[in-house]
């Protein structure tokens, strides 16, 4: 009962872990840039969830919209003014590299001088509460972020499969001078899916604030677990960025069958080994040739 009680905890943790993960995988499948600041957005949507609540006493959960609009729109703001200029035709990594941990490093600034470093907690009234089903506990934050992240993974698959920007968005990921030459404005989408890559991290802080203590240097505790997420499900596959973060909440929680909580990060970073080693390109990436 303990391996399934496990079990079933860490696919709903895992659920919040691919929610942070689809927006850093959307954004390097697109414009393959590795963004470490994406952490760091996590984080501030975690104060602006804790913002709403504090202050205006808004559920988390249904501030997810309200944050994922405003996060999408700091996402394209902060394209437009600092990463078009290091990406696409004047694609320059060092700079990519040293811009976003810049960025990163801004973000972290800002909360610890308006926020101070001690740390925050939404204590919404039912997060203490959950439910039985025989005798498995389902914990209520937890359900609600999982819930969440199945309609996410939903949306995000309705948006690029069936409309006509988000096919734009795979035209421009699979290779932006064919789609230059098509007619699709490549910055602009470009400009798009970074801003919906930050929304869609964005949101997963959101339903992680409802459950996990979190302060000016939370990023710093998950940035390990986004990428290693993105690498097990394939570089540049959302969708084996999802399954790469319910895989990670997974062996993160069933490990502690035999072994403490502390090293639950360890089992992660064994399993990353082996996946690199025995598939290379992910559980969902393709083998990339050269011509």
């Amino acid at each position: 009962m303990d391996f399934i009680q496990l079990l079933v905890t860490g696919v709903l943790v895992g659920g919040t872990y691919a929610l942070l993960a689809s927006g850093l995988g959307l954004i390097f499948g697109v414009m393959r840039i590795v963004n470490f600041a994406q952490a760091d957005f996590m984080m501030l949507a975690m104060f602006a969830a804790f913002i709403l609540w504090n202050g205006l006493s808004i559920d988390p959960f249904l501030a997810i919209p309200l944050v994922f609009i405003a996060f999408v729109a700091l996402g394209m703001a902060v394209h437009r003014g600092l990463l078009q200029r290091v990406s696409g035709r004047r694609e320059n990594h060092d700079a990519q590299v040293i811009l976003t941990l810049g960025i990163g490093l801004i973000l972290q600034s800002l909360v610890l001088l308006t926020f101070s470093a001690t740390p925050r907690l939404i204590n919404l009234p039912y997060g203490q509460n959950g439910f039985f089903i025989g005798e498995l506990f389902i914990d209520r934050p937890r359900l609600f972020a999982f819930l969440t992240a199945v309609v996410v993974a939903v949306a995000l698959f309705a948006f690029l499969n069936l409309t006509r920007t988000g096919r734009a968005v795979r035209a421009a990921s699979a290779d932006w001078e064919a789609a230059t030459y098509m007619g699709i404005d490549v910055q602009r989408t470009h400009r798009l899916a970074f801003g919906i890559g930050i929304g869609l991290t964005a949101v997963g802080g959101v339903a992680l604030a409802t459950f996990y203590p979190f302060g000016p240097f939370t990023g710093l505790d998950f940035v390990v677990v986004m990428f290693a997420a993105v690498v097990l499900g394939g570089l540049g596959s959302t969708a084996g960025a999802f399954a790469g973060g319910v895989l990670i909440g997974v062996v993160q929680q069933v490990s502690q069958l035999w072994s403490p909580a502390s090293l639950s990060n360890v089992y992660v970073f064994v399993l990353f080994l082996l996946i690199l080693l025995l598939r290379p390109q992910g559980l969902f990436g393709k083998v990339s040739r050269a011509i």
